[in-house]
């Protein structure tokens, strides 16, 4: 009975731990959890979508075109904005953020630190 119980025992183990059968995602269908936020600071407006934990510095991504939500989701920080003759005040905006002050800072202070402001 004992050999009984440790062959069941193997068995489930076996099917437990077999690989799936199922077809794998490819790496572009990996999504990683995010979030998305919207600011309106001195008549400047935008939606902010970024993962959800921020690990590390990640580069900051300021846009008005829609299809950068591809960047999102392999870890960029990304900052849609409504008019695109605004990006350099935006810029601004999370230059001053990534130290600290500025009208962003109380609502996303936790990003300061881990987003890198690319040089136009």
């Amino acid at each position: 009975m004992a050999i009984v119980r440790v062959l069941v025992a193997v068995a489930c183990a076996l099917v437990l731990t077999a690989p799936s059968t199922a077809a794998a995602l490819s790496p572009d269908d990996h999504r990683p959890a995010t979030m998305t936020m919207k600011y309106q600071a001195g008549g400047l407006v935008a939606v902010v979508h970024a993962p959800r934990t921020l690990v590390g510095v990640r580069p900051l991504v300021l846009t008005h075109d829609v299809s950068a939500q591809v960047l999102v989701r392999r870890g960029a920080v990304v900052v849609l904005v409504t008019d695109p003759s605004s990006l350099p005040r935006h810029r601004e905006l999370w230059r001053e953020l990534s130290a600290g002050t500025g009208p962003l800072a109380e609502r996303f202070g936790g990003f300061a630190g881990h987003f890198s402001v690319a040089e136009p």
